[in-house]
């Protein structure tokens, strides 16, 4: 699968480029400058900064949030333009934020050890989350008459964080506008676009299809063209150029080379180490089917746990990934206080053992241990949207940073001492030997361990439960 993918990325890429598109290439005055050609963006890499974070915070909130609560199954789609605008008004008459502190979301999710963080920007409906001159239905003209993405920005800012902005598929005939002036607005560091460009123009879908860049893909319905496509990355690029930003744009679908932008897979994990980062967004909320699925907070639904969200959140990094979370406040804009306890849960470990997941590039195998992916070939949308994984303790993950290897093991061992398989002395580890094995969080305790044919023996501390990954730390010497 992988080298197919990158066959087909080659393939693409060759193909980007038509004639018309090359002549606009050669014209370009401004070298850095990105033009609408997928040429042009190609140029585009992706920013340090975002394959050293691998951790960011999203939030599905707003008037669907409304909508949610008040129902059990998913929200009834209206017929017509009039029947949604009139549901739109409707939710927004309980949509009053009294309970929307930026500052507050910002330190939680800073706390939860998140590198990048946002809102959603606009879902579903007319309704966007900016102020805006092009369209009356806005967060400051209308409930809760707060500029929702501006005071996040600055929020999240002042973390020292990067701010993501998400853009959802919705029916709008002047979408491409009104996404360009929220880019325009605040140039966020990455951007974040649900379905590509599905259902961007007119009240239904335009049918109409694009070049598969994904192997296993099957054509998608796409209603925005090529040209406004490409319009629209090289408008996001140009402004950060502007900002002096390192940004990134992300996207689900098969509509867009795989040689601009950052793919995504939503709800799901990867079976196999990729040579490219990839971005998975990860729902809190565990549905039992798509008609209860979550996103939005719906009382009721369970939630994942911190023990599920660090074992995924090492699994996705030893592939190469990036995990973003969605966490879901109330209508309200407060949260639930278990999602406030689990994201604490998630950032205490990470202080501990962060060393092991930022900063850090995968092994030679991202991992051993008996428990299998589903990863439904790879597709990047809905591989497996209610994936539950259950580690045991003998599922270990691996990262690189320097001359360390982390072995991360994602069930808890309770014997006393572990075999790292992958280890053995009879597999080139690295030129040079080991030169100490320790295990992050137990300072006091003396590891000692034996590496031979078999593979890397540690020995133990008593965990006594302890809930979460433990990660042994393999210095090689230099």
């Amino acid at each position: 699968m992988k080298t197919l993918y990158l066959l087909l990325s080659a393939l693409v890429m060759t193909a980007c480029g038509t004639p018309e598109e090359n002549s606009v290439d050669k014209n370009n005055q401004n070298a850095n400058e990105y033009v609408a050609t997928w040429n042009s963006l190609a140029k585009h890499e992706t920013p340090k900064w975002l394959t050293d974070a691998k951790f960011g915070i999203y939030t599905h909130w707003g008037i669907s949030t409304v909508d949610y609560s008040r129902n059990q199954k998913d929200i009834a789609r209206p017929e017509t333009k009039d029947e949604e605008i009139s549901a739109m008004k409707n939710s927004l008459e309980d949509f009053k934020a009294e309970k929307f502190n930026p500052k507050a979301w910002a330190k939680l999710f800073k706390e939860a050890g998140a590198k990048f963080a946002g809102p959603i920007s606009w879902h579903g409906s007319p309704y966007i989350h900016w102020d805006s001159d092009l369209t009356p239905y806005n967060s400051v003209d209308m409930n809760p008459h707060r500029d929702i993405v501006g005071e996040l920005q600055e929020a999240i800012y002042a973390e020292g964080m990067k701010f993501l902005m998400t853009l959802h598929a919705t029916q709008h005939e002047d979408w491409l506008n009104i996404c360009m002036d929220g880019i325009n607005k605040y140039v966020p560091d990455l951007l974040w676009v649900d379905a590509s460009f599905g259902e961007t123009k007119g009240w239904r879908f335009i049918n109409r299809t694009h070049f598969v860049g994904e192997a296993g893909m099957p054509e998608e319905p796409r209603a925005l063209s090529d040209a406004d496509q490409r319009t629209f990355i090289a408008n996001y690029y140009n402004q950060a150029l502007k900002k002096g930003k390192e940004v990134e744009f992300t996207y689900k679908s098969s509509d867009i080379p795989p040689c601009v932008g950052m793919r995504d897979l939503e709800n799901g994990l990867m079976d196999q180490l990729y040579d490219t980062p990839w971005l998975t967004d990860v729902d809190m909320n565990i549905c039992p089917d798509w008609a209860t699925h979550g996103w939005f907070y719906r009382e009721g639904i369970p939630l994942r746990d911190a023990n599920n969200i660090i074992d995924m959140l090492a699994d996705v990094v030893s592939k190469n990934g990036i995990l973003l979370l969605n966490v879901p406040p109330k209508a309200d804009g407060s949260f639930p206080v278990e999602v406030e306890e689990t994201l604490h849960k998630v950032g205490a470990w990470l202080n501990i053992n962060g060393e092991a997941i930022y900063n850090t590039t995968p092994w030679s195998l991202f991992g051993e241990g008996p428990t299998v992916i589903n990863s439904n070939n790879n597709k990047f949308h809905h591989n497996d949207h209610f994936a539950q994984n259950k580690f045991t303790q003998k599922d270990i993950r691996f990262t690189v940073n320097g001359n360390n290897i982390y072995a991360i093991c994602l069930g808890t061992p309770n014997d006393d001492q572990l075999c790292i398989k992958a280890m053995s002395s009879v597999l080139s580890l690295r030129k040079g030997d080991i030169e100490n094995v320790s295990i992050l969080g137990f300072t006091s305790f003396e590891t000692n361990w034996c590496h031979d044919k078999q593979g890397l023996t540690v020995s133990l501390p008593d965990f006594e439960n302890k809930q979460f990954a433990v990660v042994i730390k393999v210095t090689l010497s230099k």
